[in-house]
């Protein structure tokens, strides 16, 4: 619980930073950053959680298309047939698209959807105290909406599904 007050301290923090007011013109586009937490469930055995605090960098085409990297680390990550299904910690590097459909005649907010897809390095340590790092694929789509905080930052709040389970995520755009 501490972990997830400092995260979302930490975002708060972070989008009140960048929050400044600069003029923007019409055209979005250009160099896009963000910072992202992310809470998933996954009913293996029982409910499982898993929790991670993310970094996105990427380019924004226009008002409706972006493109980037993302990477962050995933505490207590649950692959199945790792570990025996113990909590594990991974890191994951991802592509991240995100299209953003503009609501409203100010076209500020959006509602937005997209993909993740790539790997995640999987740390975990077996019985025997042996550090070990496996690669595994990751897939996921989302959808949320994208909400105008100041000219150059948003608040993004998202509902995901992958091939593990469903989550939520929340973070800041800039």
């Amino acid at each position: 619980m501490k972990r997830i007050v400092l995260l979302l301290a930490a975002l708060l923090i972070a989008g009140s930073v960048y929050a400044q007011s600069g003029s923007r013109t019409d055209e979005v586009k250009g160099f896009q950053w963000g910072v992202h937490y992310k809470q998933e469930v996954f009913g293996y055995d029982g409910w499982l959680f898993q929790a991670s605090a993310n970094a996105s960098m990427g380019y924004r085409f226009n008002r409706r298309n972006y493109l980037g990297a993302q990477t962050g680390y995933a505490f207590k990550a649950f692959v199945s047939g790792i570990g025996g299904n113990d909590p594990c910690n991974a890191i994951p590097f991802l592509a991240d698209y995100i299209h953003y459909c503009p609501i409203g005649k100010a076209k500020k907010n959006s509602f937005i959807w997209g993909a993740e897809a790539g790997a995640m390095i999987v740390l975990y340590v077996e019985e025997t105290g042996l550090v070990m790092n496996e690669l595994w694929p990751f897939a996921g789509l989302k959808a949320g909406l994208d909400f105008a905080i100041a000219d150059y930052t948003h608040l993004m709040i998202a509902l995901r599904a992958n091939y593990l389970g469903p989550g939520i995520s929340i973070g800041f755009t800039f």
